[in-house]
């Protein structure tokens, strides 16, 4: 990316934030009233990707009458439109205190990363689009029983570059709201650069986070999972063939949504040392516990997205 077309995001990013930022400062409780209504005018007036997500659910739950996946289609556009809404609020704040204070997310069970870490082990956490992927980068804003002892520099969030260099900057700025010294901060790793990183960094103790149900970037990345919700479907194995290389652990994350309407992270063991497990045979136990967790909350999931192609 040539430095003009980083300028212009970085322009771009500023006059973004600068509009949205009068909305971002408002309650976190009126953002999620705007965000059920977004998730209506999305779905039901606008009827953005209906088709996809009818589809998607249909195909995932054949067991379902009609009622029911009407249903988890309505509750599925109204948390659609949160995403967008809670991640303006969050992006809005410059201190991790006010995020902590929020209890928006809460790591039910943080001693399995610290347990890990304690064993000298960099850890990858194996997440999903449940929940609010958008606001995965603040575990330490989110441990209250007790303190992650991974530091902040050593948590680290792979992402993928946007291919606009606007939303690349807005987007920058929003997932490290929660970042206590945010100018020397280096966790943010893009997905083409997560192997260059990662190998440099073999040695020290970092915290990794991958978002691993998305259809794969590239054909040398393509694992064909034989069942996910009733169906085959193409996964990217970068996480777990990185972990099983190195002898890294693995660690499921899910994020549900509790009846305040707050998120919990849960947090499940896969493997101590990836190496000791095929790449396949970490990739069936993440699609596992995801289709477990998708069942128990089946609007809290991305469903726009074709990942059955």
């Amino acid at each position: 990316m040539n430095m003009d077309h980083k300028k212009k995001g970085r322009i771009g990013g500023f006059l973004i934030y600068a509009i949205t930022r009068p909305l971002a400062i408002m309650p976190l409780s009126w953002h999620r009233t705007l965000g059920r209504f977004i998730g209506w005018l999305v779905g039901d007036v606008l009827g953005y990707r209906r088709d996809v997500v009818v589809t998607n659910i249909s195909r995932a739950f054949p067991e379902k009458k009609y009622d029911e996946i009407t249903d988890i289609t309505r509750r599925f556009y109204r948390h659609f439109g949160r995403i967008f809404t809670e991640a303006l609020w969050f992006g809005a704040h410059s201190s991790h205190k006010a995020l902590s204070n929020s209890h928006i997310v809460e790591i039910r069970n943080v001693e399995v990363f610290n347990r890990l870490y304690d064993k000298d082990k960099s850890i990858f956490v194996m997440s999903s689009h449940n929940g609010n992927w958008e606001i995965y980068g603040g575990y330490i804003s989110y441990c209250y029983k007790e303190p992650i002892k991974f530091e902040q520099n050593d948590i680290c969030v792979i992402f993928k570059q946007q291919h606009s260099a606007t939303a690349n900057h807005f987007l920058a700025k929003n997932r490290t709201a929660p970042i206590i010294e945010k100018e020397h901060y280096n966790g943010m790793v893009e997905t083409f650069s997560a192997m260059r990183y990662i190998l440099t960094h073999r040695k020290d103790k970092k915290l990794y986070n991958f978002i691993t149900d998305q259809y794969p970037y590239t054909a040398s990345s393509k694992v064909l999972i034989e069942s996910f919700l009733n169906q085959p479907a193409y996964s990217m194995d970068g996480a777990p063939a990185i972990a099983h290389k190195l002898g890294m652990a693995v660690v499921y994350l899910n994020m549900r949504v509790k009846e305040d309407n707050n998120y919990e992270i849960v947090l499940t063991e896969i493997c101590e040392d990836a190496s000791t497990m095929s790449v396949s045979d970490i990739l069936a136990q993440y699609y596992r516990l995801l289709e477990e967790d998708i069942k128990a909350q089946p609007w809290n999931y991305l469903w726009t997205h074709k990942r059955w192609k």
